[in-house]
């Protein structure tokens, strides 16, 4: 559909209106031009290294700031934290390089620069908020539109009044169903995007339609619901993969619809801080505004600059003329390079360095591309590099356990946690709670291990614990579970986890099954007691490896070593490994096995006075 649409509305080259680099504005001439790069898909490691790089720049002295984007969009809330850092900059010369596409959320963060320059060809828009938490675009709910639409809206509205762009065409490329006619004032010759309402204020006649100035992506689905209450039953019917449940817009517009006063008469002293929607379909997004700023609980995002769009009234009429139909509403609108200049959100074309130095007529210009770092911490936060890691800390965590401490195993874990765990916290995706989480299962394991043995209350808390802790490595904190985003996440992260847990059970059940054969383990199983009468030792893997029936409960032996709870013992020649059921036991002592399974044997302590006739000197000499 975008090819589609940029066919059919690439002009002719002649068409296209150059820099004019004769004479620069006092507010963009800078000596020093730093120019940051956005390349591919935007994430939070994109918005944490954008940052880095505006702060780099606000330090080295530069008098202005290059945005060169060159993406297909990415997730909505890293957009909207590069767009605040790039507002809040300490460089207030901005100026986006659409070098060559900015969809979505390149879109986004670009309209947040001060001014807009292209290559050509470029292609710009198309930033409809979509719920790809299945791994298929599908349209939001009316709860998520309402929650989502909101800040998004108010963010680009932002821009526009801050940059002077038509804050009516800002508002058609982040979401559809929006429908504008530009008009031009007979005296002043200044453009206008108009909506139905006040085409009817300035015309006798019904709006004209047609094929519209600006070529729509195709496929475009509405995400707004414009049918009448009688509808919402057979709306909703029409499933999650569908635009709207018009049976829960249709009951709130029927309800909270403004009455024809506040839709068809203007106001003259609205405020000029206020949102003023370009369409009555986006009446809910007003509203949702509107209780927000009731709702003292809440957090307001406010417009600070006030708006600087002439209210259009009855009384205007003959002050405009027609120029044409820009968008039936059926998508987000998407603009090529001279569609941008045409309506105003491009300053002209930039086709290489050497003419965007011209630009600004600067002296220096120093590129700030993502570091190798950055790229770095992109990769270990693949989901599947994620499992790898989580797989190796699991399978490591149990091999320390079973090797009594050796440490070795327990590095290895350590380091896979670092791996897991230290690129989240750097982005801000993972947070004290987590890593706690973490370190709790891990206690309660060890517990479970060594001071309480069999698989009771601290094992499955271990292994709760360890699950949840891992999962919130993969969550963005402070969001909450109605956005998609959010969604995605906990279903990626759930699903690594589990995959890891599935994943390092196999690895436990082989290390079981073939570790006396490994040599490298037969190396990290403690087996500092020498053999009994020349009997070979048997590795500590022995105490949880399938017993082979010559040791029963009630059997008893002579411990070779400590037992802190795992050690071995002799019995009659045959040297086991074994657990201490009941604390730690030392060596030379007599013991009986209380439990022989397929998994371990345990074994406890045998009283001076419960060893019957056996004279504790005799069996001391024998040892």
């Amino acid at each position: 559909g975008l090819a589609w649409a940029q066919d059919e509305t690439s002009p002719p080259a002649g068409n296209i209106t150059p820099i004019e680099i004769q004479s620069i504005p006092a507010g963009r001439q800078a000596d020093r031009v730093c120019i940051i790069t956005v390349e591919g898909p935007i994430d939070r490691v994109t918005a944490m290294s954008v940052k880095r790089r505006i702060e780099a720049a606000e330090k080295a002295g530069f008098d202005a700031i290059v945005l060169e984007v060159h993406s297909p969009g990415g997730e909505l809330y890293s957009c909207l934290e590069i767009s605040n850092y790039l507002k809040g900059s300490g460089i207030p010369n901005t100026v986006a390089w659409v070098n060559r596409d900015a969809y979505s959320g390149g879109a986004i963060i670009s309209l947040a620069c001060g001014e807009i320059v292209t290559n050509e060809p470029a292609s710009f828009g198309d930033a409809l908020i979509i719920d790809t938490i299945t791994g298929q675009m599908r349209t939001l709910t009316p709860e998520q539109r309402t929650k989502l639409l909101p800040p998004l809206m108010m963010d680009v509205v932002d821009s526009a009044r801050r940059s002077g762009y038509d804050e009516f065409l800002v508002q058609a490329i982040v979401t559809d169903g929006i429908e504008l006619w530009q008009v031009e004032d007979i005296s002043t010759g200044e453009l206008l995007m108009i909506s139905e309402n006040e085409y009817g204020y300035l015309f006798d006649d019904e709006p004209i339609r047609g094929r519209p100035m600006l070529s729509q992506v195709t496929g475009g689905v509405q995400t707004y619901s414009d049918k009448p209450s009688n509808d919402s039953e057979q709306s909703s019917e029409q499933g999650d993969d569908m635009p709207l449940d018009a049976e829960a817009v249709d009951a709130e517009q029927s309800s909270d619809t403004p009455s024809d006063d506040e839709t068809s008469e203007p106001v003259d002293d609205l405020d000029p801080n206020r949102y003023r929607p370009a369409s009555d379909t986006l009446h809910d997004v007003e509203k949702a505004l509107k209780k927000r700023e009731a709702d003292s609980t809440k957090q307001v995002v406010t417009l600070s600059t006030p708006s600087s769009r002439r209210l259009i009234t009855p009384a205007d009429k003959g002050r405009y003329r027609l120029v044409g139909y820009v968008t039936d509403g059926s998508s987000a609108i998407v603009m090529r390079d001279q569609e941008m200049i045409d309506f105003g959100l491009s300053s002209g074309i930039v086709r290489d360095d050497a003419e965007l130095e011209a630009f600004f007529g600067a002296k220096e210009m120093v590129r700030l591309n993502e570091t190798a770092m950055d790229k770095l911490i992109r990769f270990l936060l693949h989901p599947t590099i994620r499992f790898v890691f989580m797989a190796i800390f699991l399978i490591a965590i149990f091999v320390e356990l079973i090797t009594a401490g050796t440490g070795i195993a327990g590095a290895v874990a350590l380091g896979a946690l670092a791996l897991m765990f230290g690129p989240s916290v750097l982005i801000g995706m993972s947070g004290w709670w987590e890593f706690a989480a973490i370190i709790i299962g891990i206690l309660c394991l060890v517990i479970e291990a060594f001071v309480i043995p069999g698989f009771g209350i601290f094992g499955v808390i271990g292994i709760i614990s360890l699950f949840v802790g891992l999962i919130g490595t993969f969550v963005t904190s402070g969001g909450t579970m109605s956005t998609p985003e959010l969604q995605r996440q906990l279903l990626t992260g759930s699903v690594t986890v589990l995959l890891a847990f599935v994943t390092a059970g196999i690895g436990w059940w082989l290390i079981i099954r073939n570790a006396q054969n490994l040599p490298l383990f037969e190396k990290l199983i403690l087996s500092s007691a020498s053999g009994v009468g020349g009997t070979p030792q048997k590795s500590m893997l022995h105490a949880i490896v399938m017993d082979d029936g010559s040791v029963r409960v009630g059997s008893e032996g002579l411990t070779t070593t400590p037992l802190y709870p795992i050690g071995q013992a002799d019995f009659d020649g045959q040297l086991e490994d074994v657990y201490a059921a009941f604390g730690s036991i030392e060596k030379g002592v007599r013991v009986r096995v209380v439990q022989a399974t397929k998994m371990r044997i345990e074994v406890e302590e045998i009283i001076e006075e419960q060893a019957g006739t056996t004279d504790p000197t005799e069996e001391t000499e024998k040892a």
